[in-house]
C-alpha cells in the first residue's frame, strides 16, 4: 500500500514538474511574439510566476491558472511591467500599457 501511496505522489509530482515547465515555455513564446508585435524588447528575456489557483476552464473544467509578469522596455531606458495569465496551457489574458499594445 505504501509503494502505492509513494509512486502516486511521485506520478503527481512528475505532472506538475511537467505541467509548470510547459506552462512557463508556452508564457515566454506568448511574451516574446506580444512584444516584437508591438516592437518592444522583452527584457532579461524571462518571465516569472507570481501566482497559481484552480479556475475554471471555458468548458467548465477545472485547471490550473497562472499569473506570469514580464519586464519590457520601449525606450531602452525605462523598465515597464505587463503580465500573461495563463488557463492550463493556454493564454488567457495579457496586459501591458495601453500605448504599447500593438491594434
Amino acid at each position: 500500500m505504501q509503494e502505492i501511496l509513494l509512486i502516486s505522489a511521485l506520478t503527481l509530482i512528475a505532472f506538475y514538474w511537467w505541467d509548470a515547465t510547459h506552462s512557463y515555455e508556452r508564457a515566454l513564446i506568448s511574451c516574446r511574439r506580444l512584444c516584437r508585435n508591438a516592437q518592444l524588447q522583452l527584457l532579461d528575456d524571462t518571465v516569472v510566476r507570481q501566482r497559481i489557483w484552480l479556475g475554471r476552464g471555458p468548458t467548465g473544467s477545472i485547471r490550473l491558472c497562472r499569473i506570469y509578469s514580464f519586464d519590457y522596455s520601449d525606450d531602452q531606458d525605462t523598465r515597464r511591467q505587463g503580465y500573461i495569465i495563463m488557463l492550463g496551457q493556454h493564454v488567457a489574458e495579457t496586459s501591458m500599457d495601453p500605448r504599447h499594445v500593438a491594434g
